[in-house]
């Protein structure tokens, strides 16, 4: 067990003089406490592969997550930075997307992106994707530990907060959905540490790491980032409301130090990121109305989602839009009650006291704009709610562009790892090492039983094939340059995604942009629209009379608009209505080039 930090020593009596004449540690000891880090960064590794297997044995063949999720938009992201960069150009605009017009893109993932580029162009963006996702989640247990030794003082029970925090039902559910930027929840504790040492010790060296850490939270997520500032703000309060020792002529410039350098790390990819959403040509807005309609009805934070045990998550974006999309939020109940216990067993401690604050607040940010218990908005007098974030939400800009307020869980998550572990310690103090390790480990391997049958997280999150069909390939060898249009044009947005991941072989225009609706250049066109209401009614057989020249007209328009090759997906069709529009564009187009392996019918357009 390491030795207790100030936090542990205000909490237990003053040592007698006997007491403090103690030997030096022994050599052992010592070289146990430095090799603490490197263990559990090996354990945080082992936990990250353990929860995403079997995707470590074919990081280039498959990708985490779901295949109706953000996972395609995600890995096509990676792609494309790594090759805009490889081309000498900044990753901020693309012809590639929204054909005819393309448009102004800041991905959000861009750092990450950048940082696994030289693995993206050497093996592939999968490769890269899944490798972001695996040290997102292993980062996040080691910062962790990390954070929690530092409170509690004791390597081997802070092993808790790894699987609390660095792979909760949240963070497992972020996986799920595909989502990178969010999975990387390491910084975040990892700047609070930082700024535990930096109070501890104001050294220089101290607020260059705090200055490196919070800038890494911010740019590889705003929310983190957001998360960051407002606990180190909570923190500092909290330390100066109480009055505890801190040397705060050395602390304060040191501090300034780190804010200047997280500013200049920080401040080109805001601005970047800025410019994009204002943009005319943006591929990807937040226009604040917008975002509160989403908030409002699509993603909502389920009070009861907090503590109830079940596999059906609140709200059922499945059940309610067809989405495949999990909003996560379970605690879990092993942590919470070794949380409470802390706090029964310890409540003179001081130290917990900005824990209990930080969680308290993040909870609060976390439910939303307005108070919803069981799936229901809760009214009075026939108004809803209104809760903490809908006031920070309406008076501060970047409030109003935050959309996933149930993704501040994150904090509180790491509010109840940090207590857990103080928890425990305090019911195991003067135990043997050996039965501590055996706690632990049983208290970690029931926690993830209870993350798999109690919570909608998957446990090992799911992956699908990252295989592109031979089809796109073959268009490389076409000198005619021109977009690509894949059919049904109605899968879900997210489902659909899997068309721009295709691109990454074939290196054409495609019509969507990331997470859109329909383009109105395919509402307007007669093929197109006929082809959209083939897919949405169910009737077994066309009309009687079809509009012959209507269609010939959209084909041709579409050849003018720069269009190359019609590509059908007959897996993603009934076998009813995949008759139907081959029928129609074969009598069209003429006769497709099949591809039978992968299902494929692929007609080109200007022969």
């Amino acid at each position: 067990m390491g030795a207790p930090t100030e936090g542990a020593r205000l909490s237990t009596p003053a040592p007698s003089p006997a007491a403090t004449a103690r030997p030096a540690a022994l050599p052992f000891a010592r070289e146990a406490r430095v090799q603490a880090p490197f263990v559990a960064a090996a354990c945080a590794l082992l936990l990250a592969v353990a929860v995403t297997w079997p995707v470590a044995l074919d990081l280039s063949g498959s990708i985490v997550g779901h295949p109706g999720n953000d996972n395609w938009n995600h890995v096509w992201g990676h792609w494309w930075v790594a090759h805009e960069l490889s081309q000498g150009q900044w990753p901020l605009h693309t012809k590639l997307l929204n054909h005819p017009e393309g448009g102004t893109l800041f991905y959000i993932d861009t750092a990450q992106a950048m940082l696994y580029a030289p693995i993206t162009l050497a093996v592939g963006a999968p490769a890269a994707f899944n490798l972001t996702i695996l040290m997102g989640l292993t980062l996040a247990g080691f910062s962790a530990w990390l954070l929690a030794r530092s409170v509690s003082g004791d390597d081997v029970l802070s092993v808790l907060a790894m699987v609390v925090y660095g792979v909760s039902p949240h963070l497992l559910g972020q996986a799920y959905n595909g989502i990178s930027e969010t999975v990387c929840a390491g910084f975040f504790p990892l700047s609070l540490w930082c700024l535990l040492r930096l109070v501890e010790r104001p050294t220089v060296g101290r607020a260059l790491g705090l200055g490196l850490a919070g800038a890494a939270t911010m740019i590889t997520s705003w929310y983190f980032g957001l998360l960051t500032v407002l606990g180190s703000v909570l923190f500092m309060l909290w330390r100066l409301y109480t009055r505890h020792a801190v040397d705060w002529r050395a602390f304060l410039p040191r501090l300034g130090l780190s804010s200047v350098v997280a500013g200049i790390l920080i401040a080109p990819f805001f601005a970047l990121f800025r410019a994009s959403l204002d943009a005319p040509d943006a591929l990807v807005t937040r226009d604040p109305e917008f975002v509160k309609q989403s908030l409002i009805q699509h993603n909502v934070t389920d009070l009861s989602a907090f503590f109830t045990p079940g596999k059906v998550p609140s709200p059922d974006l499945k059940a309610l839009y067809g989405e495949e999309l999990l909003i996560v939020i379970y605690l879990g109940w092993i942590g919470l009650l070794l949380a409470f216990y802390a706090w029964a067993a310890t409540r003179r401690w001081r130290s917990l006291r900005p824990w209990l604050l930080l969680g308290l607040v993040f909870f609060a940010f976390s439910l939303g704009p307005y108070l919803n218990i069981g799936g229901d908005y809760r009214t009075v007098f026939g108004h809803r709610i209104p809760l903490p974030f809908l006031a920070f939400f309406e008076a501060f800009p970047v409030f109003d562009r935050i959309s996933h307020p149930f993704r501040f869980v994150t904090g509180v998550s790491l509010a109840v790892a940090v207590t857990a572990v103080v928890g425990l310690r305090h019911m195991l103090r003067d135990r043997p090492r050996g039965l501590r390790i055996g706690v632990v480990g049983l208290l970690c391997v029931a926690m993830l039983v209870e993350t798999r049958v109690a919570s909608p997280a998957s446990l090992p999150v799911p992956h699908t094939s990252a295989h592109v069909p031979d089809a796109y390939a073959a268009m490389t060898e076409d000198p005619v340059e021109g977009a690509v249009l894949d059919l049904p044009l109605t899968l879900p947005n997210l489902e659909r995604a899997v068309y721009v991941w295709y691109q990454s072989v074939h290196h054409r225009p495609v019509p969507w942009g990331l997470n859109d609706p329909m383009p109105r250049s395919l509402l307007v066109n007669r093929l197109t629209a006929t082809l959209i209401r083939f897919e949405a009614v169910r009737a077994q057989s066309a009309p009687a009379m079809m509009p012959e020249l209507d269609l010939a007209v959209g084909a041709r328009t579409l050849e003018l608009a720069g269009y190359r090759y019609i590509v059908v997906h007959e897996r993603f069709y009934p076998p009813f209505k995949r008759d139907r529009v081959e029928a129609t564009l074969t009598a069209l187009l003429g006769e497709p080039r099949r591809w039978p392996e992968d299902r494929l019918l692929v007609y080109r357009l200007g022969d």
